[in-house]
């Protein structure tokens, strides 16, 4: 019989992951309105119909057509926070745990395609209001994952490993993404490929000494 915790978790898993598939549906409704209407043309009555739910669902994942239009990454999930926060808190282990974990991450989560991400930014580019967004959606995360590993190198506030870390792990991710959504290292579904390419630039960039 299997373990009630686990049957637990595993059901949270789902409904998170089918949450954010709803949310991964209803920014690319909002998306492709916005690039065929323009902001001020769209609005959420249009975006819902476009997703096929009502408003009221609407409200329940976004306050405004302007943030279903700016989805960042989704927060760790508790088990890979639990993997970051703890383990050899050496620098160059500590480094190769946070790509691992930032690629598990990304890769389970909901991938929408290519012209679609083209698509975020074009629109982000046009509105300051939208770019400011979607940093900060971004920068929300990134202060997440350098929680978890500043809690892993037991580090004052004051250190700046973990931030550094933190921030050499980020861009490499998002060089790998990036790379994938400009579709310049091949037609590939899924972002996987160029993260591994890219992680594994990094290690030949920082070989061990």
């Amino acid at each position: 019989m299997p373990s009630p915790v686990r049957t637990s978790a595993a059901g949270e898993g789902l409904r998170a992951r089918r949450r954010r598939e709803t949310e991964h549906a209803i920014h690319a409704a909002a998306v492709r309105l916005v690039e065929g209407h323009g902001l001020a043309g769209v609005t959420v009555d249009m975006i819902s119909a476009a997703a096929g739910i009502s408003q009221r669902t609407f409200f329940n994942y976004f306050p405004s057509k302007e943030s279903a239009l700016t989805i960042g990454p989704p927060p760790l999930p508790d088990a890979l926070h639990r993997r970051l926060a703890h383990g050899d808190p050496a620098p160059r282990a500590t480094l190769t745990e946070l790509l691992d974990v930032l690629s598990a991450h990304i890769t389970d989560d909901v991938v929408p395609d290519r012209e679609l991400v083209q698509a975020t930014f074009r629109i982000a580019d046009r509105h300051p209001e939208l770019r400011a967004a979607l940093h900060a959606r971004f920068d929300a995360f990134e202060e997440q994952v350098g929680e978890a590993v500043a809690e892993r190198m037991a580090a004052p506030p004051a250190d700046p490993r973990p931030r550094l870390l933190t921030g050499i792990a980020l861009a490499v991710t998002r060089t790998a993404l990036e790379q994938w959504s400009l579709g310049t290292t091949g037609d590939h579904a899924s972002p996987e490929p160029d993260l591994r390419q890219c992680v594994d630039l990094l290690h030949t960039l920082m070989p061990k000494t």
